[in-house]
């Protein structure tokens, strides 16, 4: 395994990111929709929303947009990346090629990415794509072996990070649920048994997190 940390620009949302010095963009999740749209999850801060939105506007690779919540000077935003947007994002290759995307920040330089590969053929081939669509690549650090990640992004796993990202924008723990779990799985093209066993794990894991002595 290779963890691999880069920096990418000229890539999705690289107009908006472009207009905003202050701007930090947390990668938060990514999956595709039922019809194939590439949907970020993301938090935002350092600007004001009302000009981040008017930006996404004009963005290219932008299709549609969300403000899901608001934080402690935050905004969560869900983001469609138009066809343009897609064939710049290598996400649709992840699952596919094994690779694990360990952290990602949008900056007003671009796009900060440590991600893990399977071999080095595989980050070539990545890179390759970026170079080929128009976008810059720049290779910061290279390390071997397994990431020592901490915390409870490393604790979940993809799937489950999948599932419960999915299930909370789908308004499945509102009352009265937003989504069933059937409708859940035919999303994530899984049967309702495994979106139960993926929820019930993930939630089981992030009680562990808060809850580090056990029941009380």
């Amino acid at each position: 395994m290779l963890v691999a940390r880069y920096v990418v620009s000229a890539t999705v949302l690289h107009s908006t990111l472009a207009e905003f010095p202050d701007i930090l963009l947390q990668h938060e999740a990514q999956y595709l929709t039922s019809d194939g749209t590439v949907r970020l999850l993301c938090w935002v801060s350092g600007v004001d929303c009302d000009r981040f939105e008017d930006a996404l506007e004009g963005d290219t690779t932008v299709a549609a947009f969300d403000k899901m919540a608001t934080g402690e000077n935050r905004d969560f935003y869900r983001i469609d990346f138009t066809e343009a947007g897609r064939r710049k994002s290598t996400f649709p290759r992840w699952n596919e090629d094994g690779v694990v995307l360990l952290e990602a920040r949008g900056t007003n330089d671009g796009w900060r990415v440590r991600m893990q590969f399977p071999d080095r053929s595989t980050l070539v081939t990545y890179r390759r794509q970026y170079v080929d669509n128009g976008c810059s690549f720049t290779l910061l650090s290279l390390q071997e072996g397994r990431s020592e990640e901490t915390g409870v992004e490393a604790m979940l796993s993809p799937s489950q990070r999948e599932a419960l990202s999915l299930a909370y924008e789908a308004g499945y723990f509102e009352v009265p649920r937003g989504i069933t779990q059937t409708e859940l799985g035919n999303r994530l093209g899984i049967t309702s048994q495994s979106v139960s066993e993926r929820l019930r794990r993930a939630v089981s894991t992030l009680l562990e997190v808060v809850f580090p002595d056990g029941r009380t």
